[in-house]
């Protein structure tokens, strides 16, 4: 059974905490290199027979159809309302919720007078998208509404879902279709993997699937090395490279130690190499916490062993001095998920300087956001929280900047660009195409 470590964080060495907060990235070097690489190769000729033949030789299925349309979408959502219409309820009332705090997030376009000239920012939205829901050890229906909401609000017109196939089945799940259909999206495209991922890159023309502008969401290290891989050859756009999934808490002395255990394990539950840390000032709490585990994880039955698992590989309690020193910590470790339970959780939340989601309170278990509450769960992982953010509205759109340039204001301009040109070597060309709207007979003034 799994064991959860209890430490005094000012007690463990600075390479051991080193160690702890930057932990291993994705290492894609050998994935790229040896399957990744011949991969796009391949794929770049007969783009669904490729997909096929890789889907059977890694995931031991060929899916028929390779593409599930809108009307196989909704034929599945019937089935499951006819059979199970409180299924439907459940995923329709979160949708209501992530549309509600979603569609609050639509940006604005501006104009604004800078000097002579009128500048302006405008967004807009990209033309197709690719959501990646993964398989596997568990469904996610869920990812669908956290991945297709955001994306319609924000005025995407084409949104495919790329998912793998059940190989009992050779089929996505029905309730990932019928969720699809609850969503909005176009179609499924039945495969999953990297195969999938640089399929949508490149377009399948067999299908009349276009190329995509934007890949998101999470998937295990072939996805994310061939996310890495559309990515840096300029075939698309991509959210974040995903890691294990991962919690961190800071409680004190007045967090109730069950709803710690239950929070830490709940994230543990997603595989073997989630990360769940609770930073608590009080020792108390900590050992509390620790039986709490040992007694829930005796009890479970369906997913024991990969919870257990990854409880001994990366669950860890500190016990620290302060709260400032768990705030400290948690900065450096930006993790995905983030929960407070202490007497002062304001003041705490204001000290927060990155991570992907907080759930602030005793009532908020990562489980809420997960789910229902309307943030989106769909986060940077691995310290990605210092750079990026979760999948929002503002996720799917280009911002374009643009100017009208006055006479006056161009000629405002002159003497600045010159000078600023010929320090730059580039006086030639660059400042002369300023200049020489000035000479006669070159002079052609629009106003």
């Amino acid at each position: 059974m799994g064991k959860i470590q209890i430490d005094y964080l000012n007690k463990i060495s600075d390479q051991q905490k080193k160690k702890i907060i930057y932990r291993s990235s994705l290492q894609l070097g050998k994935v790229m290199s040896e399957v990744i690489d011949p991969l796009a190769v391949d794929l770049q000729e007969n783009t669904k027979e490729k997909i096929l033949k890789y889907s059977e030789k890694w995931d031991k299925t060929r899916p028929d159809p390779l593409v599930l349309n809108r009307d196989d979408l909704k034929t599945s959502y019937d089935k499951i309302l006819e059979q199970n219409p409180e299924v439907i309820d459940a995923f329709a009332s979160a949708s209501e919720n992530i549309n509600e705090f979603h569609k609050r997030q639509i940006p604005g376009d501006f104009e604004t007078q800078v000097g002579e000239n009128r500048l302006g920012l405008k967004f807009v939205p990209f033309d197709r998208v690719a959501l990646y829901v993964p398989g596997g050890k568990a469904r996610y229906p869920s990812s669908v509404l956290m991945g297709i909401i955001p994306a319609k609000i924000a005025g995407v017109k084409d949104i495919t879902i790329i998912s793998p196939p059940d190989p009992s089945t050779g089929k996505t799940p029905e309730i990932v279709q019928a969720i699809a259909h609850l969503a909005g999206a176009d179609r499924i495209v039945q495969a999953g993997g990297a195969q999938a991922v640089i399929g949508l890159a490149y377009g399948i023309p067999e299908e009349e699937v276009q190329p995509v502008d934007f890949i998101y969401g999470p998937g295990n290290v072939f996805v994310a090395a061939a996310k890495n891989y559309v990515f840096s050859n300029n075939l698309c756009g991509i959210d974040s490279f995903a890691g294990p999934s991962e919690v961190l808490i800071i409680a004190d002395e007045s967090a109730n130690p069950a709803y710690l255990a239950h929070d830490l394990l709940a994230q543990a539950e997603h595989d073997e190499n989630a990360s769940a840390i609770l930073l608590t000032t009080s020792e108390q709490s900590a050992h509390d916490t620790v039986e709490h585990i040992e007694k829930a994880l005796n009890s479970r039955k369906d997913r024991q062993q990969i919870t257990s698992e990854a409880i001994q590989r990366n669950g860890q309690i500190f016990i620290v001095d302060s709260l400032d020193d768990a705030v400290e910590f948690s900065n450096l470790y930006a993790p995905e998920h983030l929960e407070i339970q202490t007497k002062t959780d304001e003041k705490i939340l204001s000290k927060i300087r990155a991570a992907g989601s907080v759930f602030v309170g005793p009532n908020a278990p990562v489980a809420v956001g997960d789910y229902f509450s309307g943030t989106n769960h769909i986060l940077p992982t691995n310290r990605g929280a210092r750079f990026s953010s979760g999948v929002s509205v503002h996720t799917f759109f280009r911002r374009i900047t643009y100017q009208h340039v006055s006479r006056a204001g161009l000629e405002a301009s002159k003497v600045p660009i010159t000078i600023m040109s010929k320090e730059e070597g580039l006086f030639d060309e660059h400042g002369y195409s300023v200049l020489a709207r000035f000479e006669e007979g070159v002079n052609k003034d629009n106003g």
